[in-house]
């Protein structure tokens, strides 16, 4: 069998994953991946020339959610067509899925589906599937950080995080004392190099994101 490009969709809450193509027998034709646009705030000052920009009032930059749309194609008789959609429909329309695309096999995204368009000829069925997703694409696999005593340099991908903390025994990092055990979200990591001075051995957990 041929193995197409395309698009598998995860079901957030059942786990269920379904390929574009090896589960519902559509080609891929085009794949629009949108950027989430910046939340910018400003404000005229009389007396004042321009504008006060106060994006970054909480210290970072914040996003709005960004649009993924894909095209799909089959050539069905009509009546395969309808049963075929019918099955994309019941799966994908309205609901919260986990995205990920054969151009970026390292990261997925995660929104909410739906069909923006769909018509059957006699030759050719097309389908547009848009989803409203979060601002930052996650990497598949969550990041492990061992952290030893002394200075630690833990590198962050582009999104803000908190990293859970595990420590077999109490330990201070960043003169914040833990107690032994598991912290959840305990550990807050910009973007770039953070360093974290430790006194002891412990493990971070946590999930990077890229725009």
């Amino acid at each position: 069998m041929i193995n197409f490009n395309g698009v598998t969709f995860t079901s957030w809450n059942t786990n269920v994953s379904k390929h574009s193509y090896t589960d519902f027998g559509v080609i891929l034709t085009e794949q629009n991946i949108g950027l989430p646009s910046p939340k910018t705030y400003s404000v005229s000052i009389e007396g004042m020339d321009g504008s006060l920009d106060l994006s970054e009032c909480f210290g970072e930059m914040k996003y709005e959610n960004r649009t993924l749309k894909f095209t799909f194609e089959s050539i069905d008789k009509i009546t395969d067509w309808q049963a075929k959609m019918i099955n994309i429909s019941s799966f994908l329309h309205g609901q919260k899925m986990k995205i990920k695309t054969w151009s970026d096999p390292d990261f997925y995204y995660i929104g909410r589906c739906q069909i923006d368009e769909y018509n059957g000829g006699r030759r050719l069925g097309k389908i547009v599937i848009s989803c409203d997703c979060e601002p930052f694409k996650y990497k598949n696999n969550i990041t492990n950080y061992n952290l030893t005593e002394g200075a630690n340099m833990v590198q962050n991908s582009r999104m803000t995080v908190y990293a859970d903390l595990i420590n077999e025994t109490e330990i201070t990092i960043n003169s914040k004392v833990y107690s032994a055990g598991t912290h959840l979200r305990a550990i807050k990591l910009t973007s770039g190099a953070n360093t974290l001075n430790s006194s002891g051995n412990a493990t971070l957990n946590f999930q990077e994101g890229e725009i």
